[in-house]
């Protein structure tokens, strides 16, 4: 009864050792909903899901029907198992979360409960759950399991990269299995997706970083980064033509200038941190950087030595002012991402 990785978990269960209670929480929905989608089918194989096993969604849950599903006897099986997924105790008022933890403060012997709670609406910052999903998280920690599924860092992700492919017969080299990571930001959804098509083209050969840039999908937070060190670069000829295909590409041009001024932070940041002789390992801890976008702040270490302060000064403030602008006046976004070139042009001017 505590709170244990999803490792440390996945050890307990193998060793035949089940909880009545599971929580699951986490932004990694990609890994989050398929561990505990196995976790059911383990505690109740498919020939016994029937009769045992009783499934709810948190938003249309009738508390009454749950609370019996969960005190019902199993019917030709060991347990009972009872889901409960896309949990956000902020979601429910006080009476219903009254109920629920009662129901689940008196668990059979015979019965585990399973609950998933993934997604970004838990937390009220980088770090910390909201004050209901807090307390109903500490709840579970004392009658059960709980797991945080957070993004894995670039070299575990590049890691497990690694292994997946290798088990479809392909190969990839470990620094481009992280540069594939970075490009997916970790979540394991979206590697997942990545995974199946570069194993499928590679067909049993080797996946180079020049398939996968030709393969995979750029986030547009990594295009938010490679923007601006190419703005403050002067590299023209990338910037344009980079802005050009995500225009047709159909990315609205605010949530873009949003990214490169998120990129900016992040090495105006080590820029700071560099020159009072910081590595980049404290700076990302001093800044609560995510495991998952520690590799940010190593970029940009990398790229900021050269780049003067008086530059980066320079591009956030016209940024801001580009912001403005397009938030003040009535633009289409044709006029939106011309805004967004001026500001490039500008810069590099």
């Amino acid at each position: 009864m505590a709170q244990l990785s999803p490792t440390e978990c996945e050890k307990n269960i193998r060793a035949g050792n089940p909880d009545s209670l599971y929580l699951f929480y986490g932004r990694d929905t990609g890994a989050l909903e398929p561990f505990a989608k196995r976790l059911a089918v383990r505690l109740c194989p498919k020939e016994a899901q029937v009769m045992n096993l009783h499934s709810f969604d948190a938003e249309t849950m009738d508390l009454e029907i749950l609370s019996d599903s969960v005190q019902v006897l199993p019917m030709f099986a060991e347990r009972v198992v009872v889901t409960i997924g896309g949990l956000n105790m902020e979601k429910l008022n006080k009476s219903q979360g009254d109920i629920l933890r009662k129901i689940l403060g008196d668990i059979p012997e015979t019965t585990t409960v399973i609950i998933s709670a993934p997604g970004e609406e838990l937390y009220r910052n980088k770090r910390s759950l909201t004050d209901k999903n807090k307390r109903f998280a500490d709840m579970c920690a004392k009658l059960g399991t709980v797991c945080e599924f957070s993004y894995k860092s670039v070299s575990e992700s590049g890691r497990s990269i690694v292994s997946a492919l290798e088990k479809r017969g392909a190969k990839i080299s470990r620094r481009d299995a992280e540069y594939l990571a970075e490009l997916c930001l970790c979540e394991t959804a979206f590697i997942k997706m990545e995974i199946d098509k570069l194993s499928a083209y590679a067909n049993g050969g080797e996946i180079t970083k020049e398939d996968i840039d030709a393969l995979c999908i750029r986030r547009v937070d990594s295009d938010g980064y490679s923007l601006a060190v190419n703005i403050l670069r002067g590299n023209a000829v990338f910037v344009f033509r980079r802005i050009e295909e995500l225009k047709k590409q159909g990315f609205e041009p605010t949530p873009l200038l949003a990214v490169i001024s998120s990129s900016l932070t992040d090495i105006y940041r080590a820029k700071l941190c560099r020159s009072a002789g910081l590595d980049y390992h404290q700076c990302a801890a001093d800044f609560g950087y995510a495991k998952n976008r520690e590799f940010v702040m190593k970029n940009a270490f990398s790229e900021c030595g050269n780049i003067p302060l008086e530059r980066i000064h320079r591009a956030i403030t016209l940024l801001s002012d580009t912001e403005y602008r397009m938030k003040t006046r009535s633009m289409n976004t044709a006029a939106q991402y011309l805004a967004v070139e001026q500001y490039a042009a500008a810069v590099m001017s």
